[in-house]
């Protein structure tokens, strides 16, 4: 069934239900940002297949909005259907449910799927809906209903993610949150993340693409803690340790009727994630108290254990994507072998590994004018030849046994035009900006995407994205609290030490080039040093000196040892403190990857890693 088709079949349920508009958003009853293949209703509906979106169908509109990393992308796939793009962020252009607001006559009936819907977004909907006499109904899964061929569940394998990696029983972190629990005079907390359940119990899946999560619920209550899953997928032996740790299993779907039988308490649950038909199941006389998830602020600052394991992750991963990156010079730049055939390279590199698992979001391989999408992806029916010039940008990462990764280098392949030379400088300094600043223990992420940003600013430049986002402990690549953004809503989180961050600012020019630069980070005090000391992954400490006001200053540290691309960088355009920043990072490639590599892969990285004159640039 084409998009059109599918649109008229939503168009009639609606006529025979009274519904005025259709709200499909992007989700799962997990608030996911990357969902199953059975919860893509609004990809499978309008055609666009980017990882946020939000449509809305009327009788005489259909609409789909999505932000700045997707515009372009958006344009193209919804081009020939009955959809409108919406670009959201830009000036005049309204939220979907102001657009509602203002189009929709009074009295209208809105439906939106409470299954997948968080109560919180319901809840702000009605509040703007009210004086407008809208009726929100929630109990109906319209694009289920013609969704004749949607795809089952997923039942993916479920595994132990071991204590060697994780360096906490679950038992131990389940106390923790019932210690949190009791400070909060609560009884029951439950939990829909899929990344938080994860991390909470030890164990990983392979249920969302990319994602290392298994479908799953969690209450944890005075005395055990509910597990919901699939349990045909838990084999004896993490049963077993499931009992150890005091985790029971039950049945994915037995949460409503575990929710409906709560006795008299206080439940603890973030309503900005929980669906609204999960907390239409809260029982009356149980008290709700809306508070972040325990576990997704417990997770976000790293044990000793997950620091050093995500430290040997990008380690292990720069070496796989530098001997890519010279394989995309010197290989495949020259056959002219096209975006989706040079990444099967990479994948090789990296599957070289045993604690390799998948990669942690579908690699953007993108020449040219494409790499301008900032969420670009080749497909059969669309992609092009590397050619001997230009730009080609990679975006990748891995999820292994000890940590996650996200990559981003644009490189040469050939001649480049000033303007190419000058935007990946540009983007460099910016980079450089914000990974070389020192700052005071508790910034919010608001004021440190301002840093970078300022830098395309001084340009007249802007990058209609954040800087930066917290990244998941082998779970998924996009993950809270922390994100380096320039909206308030988001960016509120004080950095603090031992979280991971991105930091990935970009120049994008339609129809000509995009470039990004992306490291991962780990944020330390300044006196700390993580490195490889003789074989082994280790954190010097020098003594730390305090201002008068005894102020704390933390600093950004790699997790990413991959070359910045030489042939690219106006050496003229960067300061003394900059090359000195480039040249100490280059250093800290070199001492890292030099022992992997060998003959040419090893004149390509002595030769990218080269020390630029300190003073001589100008």
């Amino acid at each position: 069934m084409d998009i059109e088709t599918r649109l008229n079949h939503l168009r009639a349920k609606m006529k025979d239900l009274a519904i005025d508009a259709c709200y499909i958003g992007t989700g799962d009853p997990h608030n996911s940002e990357y969902v199953a293949e059975h919860f893509q209703a609004r990809a499978w509906l309008t055609g666009f297949k980017g990882s946020a979106g939000t449509a809305v169908v009327t009788a005489d509109r259909a609409l789909l909005w999505t932000d700045g990393r997707y515009h372009i992308q958006a344009a193209r796939d919804l081009d020939g259907t009955p959809f409108d793009l919406m670009k959201q962020g830009l000036p005049g252009v309204p939220r979907p449910d102001e657009w509602m607001k203002q189009m929709l006559p009074e009295g209208a009936r809105i439906a939106v799927d409470g299954m997948v819907l968080p109560d919180a977004t319901v809840e702000s909907m009605e509040k703007l809906f009210a004086a407008s006499g809208f009726e929100l109904v929630t109990d109906l899964d319209l694009i289920g209903a013609i969704w004749i061929d949607r795809p089952p569940l997923p039942s993916g394998n479920v595994f132990e993610h071991k204590i060697e990696f994780t360096g906490r029983d679950a038992n131990d972190k389940i106390s923790e949150v019932r210690e949190k629990m009791k400070l909060d005079g609560a009884d029951y907390a439950l939990y829909v993340g899929l990344d938080d359940i994860a991390w909470l119990m030890n164990f990983r899946g392979s249920d969302v693409p990319n994602n290392c999560v298994t479908l799953a619920f969690a209450l944890v209550l005075p005395d055990t803690a509910l597990l919901f899953i699939d349990k045909s997928n838990v084999n004896d032996d993490l049963r077993a340790v499931f009992h150890e740790q005091g985790i029971e299993l039950r049945d994915y779907h037995a949460v409503f009727s575990a929710v409906r039988e709560l006795s008299e308490g206080v439940l603890v649950v973030d309503t900005t994630r929980v669906s609204r038909a999960l907390i239409e199941a809260v029982p009356p006389n149980v008290k709700i108290i809306k508070k972040q998830d325990y576990p997704y602020l417990m997770k976000a600052v790293l044990n000793d254990t997950e620091l050093f394991g995500q430290f040997r992750a990008g380690v292990r991963d720069s070496v796989a994507v530098t001997k890519y990156l010279y394989y995309i010079k010197h290989e495949a730049a020259v056959q002219g072998l096209n975006e989706m055939e040079v990444t099967e390279k990479l994948h090789e590199l990296r599957a070289l590994s045993d604690a390799f698992i998948i990669e942690s979001f579908p690699t953007i391989s993108a020449y040219g004018a494409n790499a301008a999408m900032m969420h670009y992806q080749a497909t059969p029916e669309r992609h092009d030849k590397l050619q001997p010039r230009g730009f080609y940008l990679v975006d990748c990462g891995s999820q292994a046994y000890d940590g996650t990764t996200d990559i981003t280098r644009t490189c040469s392949l050939g001649p480049l035009t000033e303007e190419e030379k000058v935007d990946y400088t540009l983007t460099l300094k910016s980079h450089i900006a914000l990974a070389s600043l020192p700052f005071l223990d508790g910034t919010c992420g608001t004021a440190l995407d301002a840093v970078a940003r300022s830098v395309m600013w001084r340009y007249g430049l802007d990058y209609k994205c954040g800087t930066g986002h917290g990244f998941g402990y082998v779970s998924g690549v996009h993950e809270g609290p922390q994100r380096l953004t320039n909206n308030p809503l988001y960016g509120d989180y004080k950095f603090r030490e031992n979280i991971v961050i991105t930091i990935e600012p970009g120049v994008y020019r339609q129809d000509k080039h995009g470039i990004r630069l992306e490291n991962d980070y780990v944020v330390l005090r300044k006196n700390k040093t993580l490195a490889t000391y003789d074989g082994a992954v280790g954190i010097v400490e020098t003594p730390e000196e305090l201002n008068e006001a005894g102020d704390i200053f933390l600093n950004f540290q790699t997790l990413t040892f991959v070359p910045f691309d030489r042939d690219a960088i106006l050496p003229e355009l960067l300061s003394d403190e900059e090359l000195d920043w480039l040249n100490t990072y280059h250093d800290s490639v070199r001492h890292e990857l030099l022992p992997y590599f060998e003959g040419d892969e090893r004149a390509f990285l002595m030769r990218e890693t080269e020390p630029f004159t300190v003073g001589d640039n100008r």
